[in-house]
């Protein structure tokens, strides 16, 4: 039986019209508002999905790209799907409210609509509050113990932050985020608008035309596996090299993101393997990664 008959974690029923099906082409349709961002709201779909892959990790986003680019609608796209919690200042405390939500896995992201806000903490919040969320995006959270007391966690619970922040403030943070890790922890994904679509958009704002109402994901509870064959894996390998080699890295993590990122998008239309058309999806998305903006 073909691929479709075999995505583990997804019950038969939903793979035919009832409400855990995907449609591959949704979020192109749909976001024709959000002028030129289709790709960036591919990218940001395809994080969400790898939320519930069974043997990858949530994978992390930070969209960087002056004001006035569209940032936080984008985020704001997905807004409802269930695996989701928006956030507009975080202390490395605060996270503990939501501490029985992740370790059961009922949050799998957490969208940071303000990264600024939190960043602009004094200097020693700041900075566990992003220590706490590099933990919580690798290798897990576990037992914490600071001046506000102890808290433990359970199992290491990981989850995915996407992000947004202005290419001044990630080349004044990414040094600090190297020495300490937190760089290769989330693919930056750079854009910036060409003449032509500034131009565009402030058409469709004469227009009268506003942000599309929110999209969200029905990604179910259930986690789910795809398999991803060693060739596909190693053409994405190349890729994460260069990729290290921008970020001074070894590229290992790079590997493991882009691999989740081919096996979220097969799950979104309906594969139960990595293909060779889901690899190629994913390298033309690597073009965003990097801290050089790509132009829409």
């Amino acid at each position: 039986m073909g691929g479709r008959s075999h995505i583990r974690g997804i019950p038969s029923a939903a793979k035919k019209g009832n409400k855990l099906s995907v449609n591959p082409k949704k979020t192109a349709k749909d976001a024709s508002k959000l002028v030129k961002l289709e790709p960036i709201l591919s990218i940001l779909r395809a994080a969400l999905w790898t939320g519930k892959l069974s043997d990858e990790k949530p994978v992390s986003v930070m969209l960087v790209a002056v004001q006035e680019s569209a940032k936080t609608e984008a985020m704001k796209y997905f807004k409802g799907t269930p695996t989701i919690r928006y956030l507009s200042d975080l202390t490395s405390r605060g996270i503990n409210h939501f501490k029985a939500d992740i370790q059961s896995g009922k949050i799998k992201h957490i969208m940071l609509l303000d990264l600024v806000r939190i960043l602009s903490h004094g200097k020693g919040v700041s900075e566990r509050t992003i220590q706490t969320l590099a933990s919580l995006m690798e290798e897990g959270e576990s037992e914490t113990a600071d001046a506000g007391g102890s808290e433990k966690w359970e199992n290491f619970p990981r989850i995915g932050a996407l992000m947004g922040i202005t290419p001044s403030f990630f080349k004044s943070k990414r040094g600090k985020w190297r020495q300490t890790g937190f760089m290769t922890r989330f693919i930056p994904v750079c854009f910036k608008y060409k003449d032509k679509t500034v131009d565009e958009i402030h058409d469709s704002i004469a227009n009268g035309q506003h942000a599309p109402l929110p999209c969200p994901e029905n990604i179910p509870h259930e986690s789910y596996q795809i398999k991803c064959p060693p060739e596909m894996s190693k053409l994405l390998s190349i890729r994460a090299k260069m990729l290290g080699q921008q970020m001074k890295s070894y590229g290992f993590r790079y590997h493991r993101i882009l691999r989740a990122l081919a096996k979220a998008q097969a799950r979104i239309e309906e594969e139960g393997t990595v293909s060779a058309s889901h690899v190629k999806t994913v390298l033309g998305w690597a073009e965003f990664f990097t801290d050089k903006e790509i132009e829409l």
